[in-house]
């Protein structure tokens, strides 16, 4: 995981309790997911949807997990704001 990715992939504090709770095997799984998500920052997810402020949150599956996203931009970070496991 010590690869430079195009952006830092940023857990609120909800994504993150949801991976703490997670077996090591499945945390290590999601974490990679999201490294490689976090080197397509502009990847749209498979549906979008709005903040109560505007802002646009993308809404991806991969394999069995969802992950709820978006790009900060000025910050190079990708703020990951949900992560269910399917």
């Amino acid at each position: 995981m010590a690869k430079s990715t195009a952006f830092d992939p940023v857990l609120s504090s909800r994504a993150s309790a949801f991976l703490v709770g997670l077996a090591k095997a499945k945390q290590r799984q999601v974490l990679r997911l999201l490294f490689q998500l976090a080197e397509h920052p502009t990847q749209l997810g498979d549906y979008a949807t709005r903040e109560d402020g505007g802002r646009e949150i993308q809404h991806l599956t991969a394999g069995d997990w969802h992950f709820s996203f978006w790009a900060d931009h000025a910050v190079r970070e990708l703020r990951i704001t949900e992560i269910n496991e399917l």
